[in-house]
């Protein structure tokens, strides 16, 4: 049965929303949470089904080689009865329900409209004897400038209850792994705590979207007592005559992570401030980046009852002096934390056998370096470490050590063996701290002999040894005071290792191009440059 959508006051607001500033992922999310909220309205009604087992929210994205692509949203919530449904697609109508994640009312139209220029809604309401069809065509609707749409009615049955989103002729596609990675990543972190509860299931193409928990830091007291470094907080804010409430949890974190620490601000339920990459980090509350602070400090914080913006990606909170009275509430109460995760340092462990494999691995395929192997080397407690008669520091040094002298004689400097000493260092080595790798370039078979040194923080950043004209002994100091920031990365070791090896060998070419013993300024630079490219070309990643 066909019937009309009245769209008034005017059609072509419809076209604008393709300008909004929403991102893929938030777009998304007005969908989802749509769907959410029609599950938490009728929760109890949906559960009371012998068929019903959870929220199912599914997201299909289909890339078309000659036509558009289209994406998808169905869930089994409970669905639209003829009112709710005209409300989804009309402009000025807001949901009977404004205390939930879809208060506004514009979120499935502005979202539709901003990924394309087509896009239907087929809805059934449980118990219900009619289920919903209309499709919305952004273009003629500006060109025709018509005020009404298509209703078609048809028959379903009482069990029945779902709603299917389809959009097509997209003006914002979602391709390339980068992209649908982040979506991924997002959403997973967006509707956490949806996943967290088992209720709701959220699955992109044929991938259930889950959240992996961060591992809390948790410490043994003097008296074997262990603190776990978490703590609930719950504070209020006074801003224009409104309480504005907030509650939840601040810790540390391990390992620490550029990436994930910070603080996720969310609302009602929901994430609106946060995720991989997003999550709030001021400068008052976290210090500066890549301190350990900026690392390890995270949380999350509920804020229900604070403004957000209309596409929920942010808090409407930038004027007025709202944010700078959130950051002064917080200060206080993460103080020990601040203080915990600046002086904090925790030892991971780090194994040299799965560095060396993971070095062979990526060297592979490069054909910058054949028929590459390595293997384990016995060596004892101690390790050959520089002498103080050593002035030299970084990158001048070690070229120092492969380049011979205009008279011919090598610029070799005394050794003495120190004692390893792994306390208070960031990286722990596992297994043997020697490998040997074996390997091919350019005509000849090198054997490069590398060390892992944990015995001396104010030692160069590396040593590179000459043994003969294809044997190289490489050191690798891991407590150089540059490498702190980064040691407690489980690939750190793998590499740098494969940088200080594009390196050595660009000094290698150097000097073989050399005529006269003398090397241009430039030539160790961009040999390393033409390896690093090429080594990247042929799938290595440093």
């Amino acid at each position: 049965m066909k019937n009309k959508i009245d769209i008034r006051p005017t059609t072509g607001v419809y076209a604008t929303y393709k300008r909004l500033s929403y991102q893929p992922w938030t777009a998304i999310a007005e969908f989802v949470d749509n769907s959410t909220q029609s599950y938490f309205d009728h929760k109890e009604e949906l559960q009371r089904q012998p068929n019903f087992e959870q929220l199912k929210i599914s997201i299909v994205y289909e890339a078309k080689d000659n036509s558009s692509d289209i994406l998808t949203i169905t869930d089994n919530a409970f669905g639209m009865e003829l009112e709710d449904f005209e409300r989804a697609i009309q402009l000025d109508k807001v949901p009977n329900n404004t205390s939930g994640r879809n208060e506004f009312g514009m979120g499935l139209k502005t979202a539709a409209c901003w990924f394309g220029s087509r896009w239907s809604v087929i809805s059934t309401k449980l118990g219900s004897c009619n289920g919903y069809r209309a499709t919305l065509d952004v273009n003629r609707l500006a060109e025709s400038k018509e005020d009404s749409i298509d209703l078609d009615i048809f028959e379903s049955t009482p069990e029945e209850h779902y709603t299917i989103i389809r959009i097509e002729n997209l003006n914002k596609k979602i391709t390339g792994p980068r992209t649908i990675g982040k979506v991924k990543k997002l959403l997973s972190s967006t509707y956490r705590q949806d996943i967290r509860s088992g209720d709701i299931s959220i699955t992109y193409g044929d991938v259930e979207l889950t959240y992996k928990e961060p591992v809390i830091y948790e410490e043994i007291l003097k008296n074997d007592e262990k603190k776990v470094w978490k703590k609930e907080i719950d504070f209020s804010v006074l801003h224009d005559n409104n309480i504005l409430h907030c509650h939840g949890f601040v810790a540390l974190r391990i390992p620490a992570s550029l990436q994930d620490a910070g603080f996720t601000l969310m609302r009602r339920g929901r994430v609106i401030v946060g995720g991989p990459e997003e999550n709030y980090r001021p400068k008052e509350l976290f210090g500066d980046y890549n301190s350990y602070e900026y690392q390890r400090l995270f949380g999350e914080i509920h804020m229900d009852n604070w403004p957000v913006t209309q596409a929920k990606d942010d808090f409407d909170w930038h004027n007025s002096g709202l944010e700078e009275s959130f950051i002064k509430s917080l200060q206080p109460l993460i103080k020990e934390y601040r203080q915990k995760a600046g002086s904090l340092r925790v030892r991971q462990p780090a194994e040299t056998g799965k560095e060396r494999n993971q070095t062979v691995k990526d060297f592979q395929p490069t054909r910058v370096i054949t028929d590459i192997s390595a293997s384990s080397a016995l060596m004892s407690k101690t390790i050959p470490v520089r002498d103080s008669v050593s002035k030299d520091t970084g990158i001048e040094n070690a070229v120092s050590e492969i380049v011979p002298k205009a008279d011919g004689n090598k610029n070799v400097l005394p050794e003495i063996e120190g004692t390893v000493n792994s306390n208070n260092v960031e990286v722990k080595i596992n297994g043997h701290e020697k490998y040997n790798m074996f390997f091919h370039y350019t005509g000849k078979d090198f054997l490069f002999e590398v060390i892992f040194d944990s015995s001396n923080s104010l030692g160069q950043w590396v040593n590179v040894r000459k043994k003969s004209e294809v044997n190289y002994q490489i050191t690798i100091n891991l407590k150089h005071v540059f490498f702190k920031p980064f040691t407690e990365n489980k690939d750190f070791l793998s590499v740098i290792t494969k940088l200080i090896i594009a390196m050595v060998l660009a000094e290698i070419d150097a000097i073989f191009v050399s005529k006269d013993g003398r090397i241009d300024a430039s030539d160790i630079r961009r040999n390393m440059n033409n390896i690093l490219e090429k080594i990247a070309l042929g799938g290595m990643q440093l």
